[in-house]
């Protein structure tokens, strides 16, 4: 996942990959016609009932076995604190979404900034989160092979990676790309999640629906922690 992901499948499961973002999705988005432009492309739609295995504190990682007994890791990046407490042996149900879309970026523009937003509040009287993080990475072109149809990009690490790009759909885009193009990358992944085995009181007067997401920086992740 060469952009970053808030879901990613455990290595002994690949159901869910439809999550791993691939690079020929987002070389989709990058232009049209040679024009500097944006599109997104959805890589990712899912809902599932899974169970809380275990919470890692260090790592902000939360890990939910699925139905079928897969199992699926969340990055709760650090700061967000504004989503309803969660514990192992919890029963959620819970709906992964998720875009990418790039744009040819100008060298004299800032590098993107990522952001991660959080918010709670009720579902049927239960309780109910939303988490949404939009990853942004600046990549630069260091290679284009438009007869094999390979591209060689580097991310601000430097390092380098070449993709295949094999769809008929994209070689528009082989066509216009050159060596040192700039394209900014941006991944929006939103989790949003009910608990299903704890409901508030009927003698507790709540409001139903979520809250306005609070924002916090998508930096090192933290446990899940609020409400």
């Amino acid at each position: 996942m060469p952009f970053g992901s808030l879901i990613t499948p455990a290595a002994t499961k690949h159901r869910h990959s439809g999550f791993v973002i691939l690079f020929t999705l987002c070389c989709a988005g990058v232009m049209h016609t040679g024009k500097i432009s944006a599109q997104t492309v959805i890589t990712g739609n899912q809902t599932t009932v899974a169970t809380v295995e275990t919470i890692d504190a260090g790592e902000g990682d939360l890990l939910l076995r699925d139905s079928d007994g897969g199992l699926i890791t969340i990055e709760i990046p650090h700061g967000t604190r504004n989503l309803p407490h969660l514990q192992p042996g919890d029963r959620i149900g819970v709906r992964f979404f998720q875009t990418l879309d790039a744009t040819l970026a100008s060298p004299e523009t800032p590098a993107p900034v990522s952001t991660v937003s959080a918010a709670h509040g009720y579902r049927n009287r239960h309780p109910h989160g939303t988490l949404i993080s939009f990853r942004r990475r600046r990549v630069h072109v260091v290679a284009v092979d438009a007869i094999r149809k390979i591209v060689t990009i580097a991310g601000p690490s430097g390092a380098s990676q070449t993709v295949s790009v094999q769809q008929k759909a994209f070689q528009p885009l082989l066509a216009t790309l050159k060596t040192g193009d700039l394209v900014d990358v941006t991944t929006m992944d939103a989790v949003s999640f009910t608990v299903m085995n704890r409901v508030v009181s009927p003698s507790v007067s709540i409001q139903e629906g979520t809250a306005a997401p609070v924002a916090a920086p998508a930096q090192n992740p933290s446990p899940m922690s609020g409400n």
